[in-house]
């Protein structure tokens, strides 16, 4: 969870801790709602890690507009989302 935390705040450009206490539970919240659509994250994985971490950064800076999800996050969402349905088949088969 550091190493997510961490890359929001880069992301974001913040330096200091101030807003951790808001942004720990922003980076949960994020990742409990990706999960909902059947994606199962593994914080040791990179690419896990900064799709939370991405995901987690457009929630901050939209989260006071109703605007659409941004595509290149749709996508790695769908991606990863056909990725573990077909992990699940290659399992059924062996």
């Amino acid at each position: 969870m550091d190493t997510v935390l961490n890359l929001l705040k880069i992301d974001l450009g913040i330096t200091h801790n101030l807003r951790d206490a808001f942004l720990i539970p922003l980076i949960q919240g994020s990742q409990i709602e990706i999960e909902k659509r059947g994606i199962t994250l593994d914080l040791k994985n990179t690419a896990d890690q900064m799709l939370l971490s991405d995901y987690a950064a457009w929630c901050y800076r939209n989260r006071q507009q109703d605007v659409p999800l941004a595509n290149n996050i749709q996508h790695r969402l769908r991606n990863r989302i056909i990725e573990e349905r077909i992990a699940k088949q290659n399992d059924l088969l062996i």
